[in-house]
């Protein structure tokens, strides 16, 4: 099925913001099967792709080109679903990010994150033999959503799990996921 303008319009799609949306497979993926999509993204070059890529397959998925910690980097509570998949963004004091992420949520709205279990990847290693790509303190992780998640009053987790990736799946480095679904409730 092409998901068009006239059909999202005819249909009232739900609106989906992917958070950190890449090169947007999974943007395509939720338009494809009929949700109204943002992607979203600090490159332009990679939005750019995105919306190549919609037109190729005549979809329609917005584009907002933005950082998770700009100021209103999303509309608030615009989307029934936001979805951040294997993406991250700097840890800051003020929490902007996080807190951009979750009020982007709409009540009776569904975030969804999946990260890489970095729990083998946090005690001390061998410099000699092993170096490190980034610091994963430096960013906002799923245990940290969570744990914001748990003290407001309004958000239920569903699902908040490591699970192992399966044979065959492409990585070397990562052998499992954190899942996050968690639903905020309606006023």
């Amino acid at each position: 099925m092409v998901v068009t303008a006239a059909y999202r319009r005819e249909m009232d799609c739900r609106p989906a913001l992917d958070v950190g949306a890449g090169e947007g497979a999974d943007a395509i993926w939720l338009a494809e099967r009929g949700w109204q999509v943002t992607a979203s993204d600090i490159s332009a070059n990679a939005l750019a792709r995105v919306s190549a890529e919609a037109d190729r397959r005549r979809l329609v998925i917005d584009t907002l080109c933005g950082d998770t910690n700009d100021l209103d980097v999303f509309p608030s509570e615009s989307f029934d679903l936001v979805s951040l998949q294997y993406s991250s963004f700097l840890r800051t004091p003020d929490q902007r990010g996080l807190r951009n992420l979750l009020s982007a949520v709409a009540p009776g709205g569904t975030l969804l994150v999946v990260g890489h279990d970095l729990t083998p990847f946090l005690g001390p290693f061998d410099v000699s033999t092993q170096t490190r790509m980034f610091d994963p303190g430096a960013y906002v992780g799923v245990e940290e959503i969570a744990a914001a998640l748990q003290e407001a009053d309004d958000w239920t987790i569903e699902v908040q799990e490591i699970r192992n990736r399966p044979s065959g799946a492409a990585s070397t480095h990562h052998v499992s996921d954190v899942v996050l679904r968690a639903k905020k409730r309606a006023r």
